[in-house]
C-alpha cells in the first residue's frame, strides 16, 4: 500500500478477504489511530466509521490488544521478520505496487504447499480447516474508500489531502462529495461521478484535466495558447493539423474559435471517436467545424459514415453554416440599426432641450 491511511487499510482487507475467499470471525489490530480513534476502558475501543462500516459490512468481531502488552502479540512481529527474510530479501526489483502486490501473492501461493516443521499437514491444507470455520464473502464488496464534502471554488477545484482537484464549469460553487481511494479521487454530484483523477500523494499540487476548462474558451479564446492547462495538453497530431487547416482556410482568428468548437466536443464524447470525425473530414474541401460536429454526433448514435457518407452530408452541413452566418451578420446589422437609431433619438431629445431653454442659459 503506498500509505497507511484509513482508506489503504480498508483496500488492504478487502483485496485480503477476496483473496483468502472468505471473512475471519475476529480481526484483531494493534490500536493504530486509524482504525482506533479512542482508546477506552478495556478493550473498549471508539472505531473509526468507515472501519466499522467494514466490520459490520463483513460481519467480523474488531478486537485489539491491550495497550503495552507484548505478550498479547508474541509470534506476529517474528512472523512479519520471517516475511522480510523470506520473501524480501534481496529487495525485490519491481516496477510498481500493482507488480509487488502481484509477486507477493504468488508468494503466498507457494507457501500452501510448505510443511511447517513439526507438522503433517501442509499449509493449505490447516488453510482449508480455517476456511471451513470463517464466514462466507457478502455479495456485494465493499466500497474501500472514506467521504469527505467540499465546496467548489470559482476555479473549479476541490481541496483534499493539502493538494487541488477539478471539476466541470457547471459544478462551481457547488457542495460536491469526494471519495478518497488509494489511487485515485472520485468526485460525486447529484449520485453521478463528475470526475475522476488519479490520487496525488504530494502537496500543493493542482491535478486538473483540460476537458473541465474547454467552456471557457468559448468566452476567452486566446486562453488557448496562452493558458498553462492548455499549452501542456498533449492531443493525437491530427488535432494540431487540423487547427492549422482552419487557419488556413478560414484565417487566425475564425480558424482558431472553429478548432475551439471541435475541442468542445472532448468534454461529451472520446478522444477517439472526435479523432475519427476529424479523419472522415479532413479530406473534404469545404472543411468547417460544423461538418466535424456532425460527424461526431452520428458516430455517437452508433453509425459509421464513410467518406461517401460524408461527402453526402457535406453540402447540409455547409449550407447550415452559411445560413447561421449569415444570421449572424443580420443579427448584428440589425443592433448597428438600432444603436444608430437610438443615439439619432437622443441627439433630437438634446437639441430640443436645448432650444427650449432661456437664451441667457444656452
Amino acid at each position: 500500500m503506498p500509505t497507511e491511511k484509513v482508506e489503504a487499510i480498508l483496500a488492504g482487507m478487502v483485496a485480503a478477504f477476496d483473496f483468502f475467499g472468505c471473512v475471519p470471525r475476529e480481526v484483531w489490530w494493534d490500536n493504530p489511530r486509524t482504525v482506533a480513534k479512542e482508546i477506552l476502558k478495556g478493550r473498549q475501543r471508539k472505531l473509526h466509521d468507515r472501519y466499522e462500516a467494514l466490520a459490520s459490512h463483513y460481519r467480523f468481531e474488531p478486537l485489539f490488544c491491550m495497550p503495552a502488552c507484548g505478550n498479547e502479540k508474541p509470534y506476529v512481529e517474528n512472523s512479519v521478520y520471517d516475511l522480510q527474510r523470506n520473501w524480501a530479501t534481496p529487495v525485490p526489483q519491481v516496477e510498481d505496487l500493482d507488480q509487488l502486490n502481484e509477486y507477493l501473492r504468488q508468494c503466498c501461493l507457494r507457501k500452501l504447499t510448505h510443511q511447517m516443521a513439526g507438522k503433517v499437514e501442509t499449509v493449505g491444507q490447516r488453510f482449508e480447516r480455517d476456511q471451513a470455520a470463517a464466514g462466507s464473502l457478502p455479495a456485494h464488496r465493499f466500497d474501500p474508500c472514506i467521504y469527505q464534502s467540499a465546496r467548489v471554488d470559482k476555479y473549479q477545484t476541490v481541496r483534499f489531502d493539502r493538494n487541488r482537484y477539478t471539476v466541470p464549469r457547471r459544478w462551481a460553487f457547488e457542495t460536491v462529495t469526494i471519495k478518497a481511494y488509494i489511487d485515485r479521487i472520485d468526485i460525486v454530484a447529484a449520485d453521478t461521478v463528475i470526475a475522476s483523477h488519479r490520487r496525488s500523494y504530494d502537496r500543493g499540487q493542482l491535478i486538473f484535466e483540460e476537458e473541465h476548462y474547454l467552456a471557457i474558451l468559448g468566452r476567452r479564446p486566446a486562453a488557448l495558447d496562452h493558458s498553462a492547462v492548455f499549452r501542456q495538453w498533449k492531443l493525437p497530431l491530427c488535432f494540431q493539423q487540423l487547427r492549422e487547416d482552419l487557419q488556413r482556410r478560414h484565417g487566425d482568428s475564425h480558424g482558431a474559435r472553429q478548432y475551439i468548437r471541435v475541442l468542445q466536443l472532448l468534454a461529451e464524447h472520446a478522444a477517439q471517436r472526435v479523432q475519427q470525425a476529424i479523419d472522415l473530414s479532413t479530406h473534404q474541401s469545404s472543411l468547417h467545424a460544423d461538418l466535424i460536429i456532425h460527424a461526431t454526433e452520428r458516430l455517437a448514435q452508433g453509425h459509421h459514415p464513410d467518406n461517401r457518407g460524408a461527402r453526402r452530408n457535406r453540402a447540409q452541413v455547409v449550407r447550415r453554416a452559411k445560413t447561421l452566418r449569415g444570421r449572424s451578420k443580420d443579427n448584428a446589422q440589425a443592433r448597428k440599426d438600432e444603436e444608430r437609431r437610438i443615439l439619432g433619438e437622443q441627439t433630437l431629445h438634446s437639441r430640443q432641450r436645448q432650444a427650449d431653454r432661456p437664451p441667457f442659459l444656452r
